[in-house]
């Protein structure tokens, strides 16, 4: 059963409500009058999937079925998400690609390969290979080295397929320029990964990224990319929504509202709570890295900007929740699995990305000049093999400038061609080197939107490092905002949970 998400406005009686930090979580008295917004409760799935997966090949919106459009001589390229997606449970990534596969060598098609969307993300090691594409997948392709993950630096191994509408460069991995046919199989977790929109930060050049994502980029830019891919590629979309659980079960109280926990997900917390304290690595692979099943929500295969269209449909029941206006204090979290720290905790600059990115854009529930709380702990986690930029960056950027112009001028350059990093992105599953700097600069506009940010039970450092500010507790972070915003703000919680998009419609403009 569905339920749509809601605003509970709180009163006296209103017991401690859950604050998500990234971990277990934790119960704190949120202010009278604050509203605590709940997300979208989306319990819709498909209960045979190996038959959803035959239908949308048979017929797919507005294609021919995937057999007619291969044949003998044809050369097939499919294109996989990577890491950004949390491997699961019997992954539908691998059931997709196998029956891609077979339908390929029923139409006697020997020209197969299989390419990861790694874009400034990190390449998968041979066990997530597995556990992303399936051990069969793996065993018939890889000792010909016909799985492929996209080399975001390499020159030689791009297309240039002209510019977009507003001059941003598109230059996409040679391989699908060069294909008879593209299968792009993709598991949409936000509404600008839907159709093709994957493919404009998954198999592009560094170019092209800088046009997306970097300091000049403009608003819009992936979707430019994208409509380009769209048109100039010939791509089959399959695109897949899946639920929105990221956390393991036993951890389910996380998504549940307060006055329903069970007396299991009340325990599950007291005993969550105490092993932060003592393993808290290990609790942090237990809820946000087990790999557990995931339901099925919609399959839709066919061509990119028709699938899109599905996939929205279904992500917005899912995610979009509407409040009535701009709120002066916003208060939300960090989740423990964001798409850049598969297999690691949240290094401050992703926390940061993943708290205050798009707050500048139309719909924000913020309004202009107002104070975000975080709560996270900011701790400076940085993996010495997979974030090794990011760790230098923030120890020896951020120390002297969070200017992002200052940034772009004399700091950018070394990250984005600097040999080493290329070298631990390409060859030790390394994120790029380039993505701290993207990070800033999706983390300066958020500020440039913000009044004050400030974090609860933070790393005092790295919140200062940030430009930002820390507070023990809630209450203190209110009390600090208060000198900016006034003693009567309205305030905003958005609750922990499954992934939310808070839209006001007062705030476009």
């Amino acid at each position: 059963m569905s339920r749509p998400g809601f605003i509970l406005e709180v009163e006296k009686r209103t017991p401690p409500l859950l604050i998500g930090d990234g971990g277990a979580g934790r119960l704190a008295t949120l202010p009278l009058g604050t509203q605590v917004v709940y997300p979208n409760e989306h319990d819709v799935s498909i209960l045979d999937v190996d038959q959803a997966i035959g239908d949308v090949l048979h017929a797919p919106i507005g294609s021919e079925p995937l057999a007619d459009r291969l044949g003998p001589g044809s050369t097939l390229t499919v294109v996989v998400t990577g890491l950004e997606v949390a491997p699961m449970g019997q992954d539908i990534r691998g059931r997709l690609v196998e029956r891609v596969l077979d339908v390929a060598a029923s139409r006697r098609v020997n020209d197969v390969r299989v390419l990861i969307a790694v874009g400034a993300g990190r390449r998968l090691t041979r066990s997530e290979l597995v556990t992303v594409l399936g051990q069969r997948v793996v065993d018939a392709l890889g000792p010909d080295d016909l799985i492929r993950q996209h080399d975001l630096a390499d020159p030689a191994g791009v297309a240039d397929l002209g510019l977009t509408t507003a001059g941003e460069p598109v230059l996409v991995n040679r391989r699908l320029a060069e294909s008879d046919l593209v299968v792009t199989v993709n598991v949409a977790r936000e509404a600008d990964d839907a159709g093709a929109g994957f493919l404009a930060g998954g198999v592009v050049a560094l170019a092209t990224l800088d046009a997306c994502h970097g300091f000049g980029a403009v608003e819009g830019a992936s979707a430019r990319v994208a409509a380009v891919l769209a048109e100039k590629l010939p791509l089959f979309a399959i695109d897949v929504v899946t639920d929105q659980a990221d956390v393991a079960p036993a951890f389910d109280y996380l998504g549940r509202r307060e006055w329903e926990w069970s007396v299991r997900q009340r325990v599950a917390l007291r005993l969550a709570r105490q092993a932060e304290g003592v393993a808290r690595e290990r609790l942090h692979r237990a809820m946000w890295e087990a790999g557990q099943a995931r339901r099925t929500a919609v399959i839709a295969a066919g061509v990119p900007a028709r699938v899109a269209e599905v996939s929205l449909r279904v992500l917005a029941d899912q995610q979009l929740v509407q409040l009535p206006a701009p709120v002066d204090v916003l208060i939300t979290g960090v989740p423990g699995r964001t798409r850049y720290n598969a297999g690691t905790t949240v290094d401050p600059l992703t926390a940061a990305w993943s708290a205050l990115r798009g707050l500048e854009r139309p719909g924000t529930p913020l309004r202009p000049g107002g104070a975000v709380i975080v709560c996270h702990p900011l701790r400076q986690d940085f993996s010495s093999t997979e974030h090794q930029a990011s760790g230098d960056f923030f120890a020896q950027v951020l120390t002297r400038t969070t200017d992002p112009a200052v940034v772009n001028a004399e700091h950018e350059r070394r990250y984005a061609e600097d040999e080493w990093y290329g070298h631990v992105h390409r060859d030790q599953h390394a994120y790029a080197g380039i993505l701290p700097v993207y990070q800033w600069y999706a983390i300066s506009r958020a500020r440039a939107h913000c009044g004050d940010i400030v974090w609860v039970g933070a790393d005092r450092e790295s919140a200062a490092r940030m430009g930002m500010r820390a507070a023990t507790t809630l209450a203190d972070a209110l009390e600090i905002v208060s000198n900016r915003i006034g003693p009567d703000p309205q305030v905003a919680y958005l609750h922990a949970g499954a992934t939310m998009v808070p839209d006001v419609v007062e705030g476009r403009g």
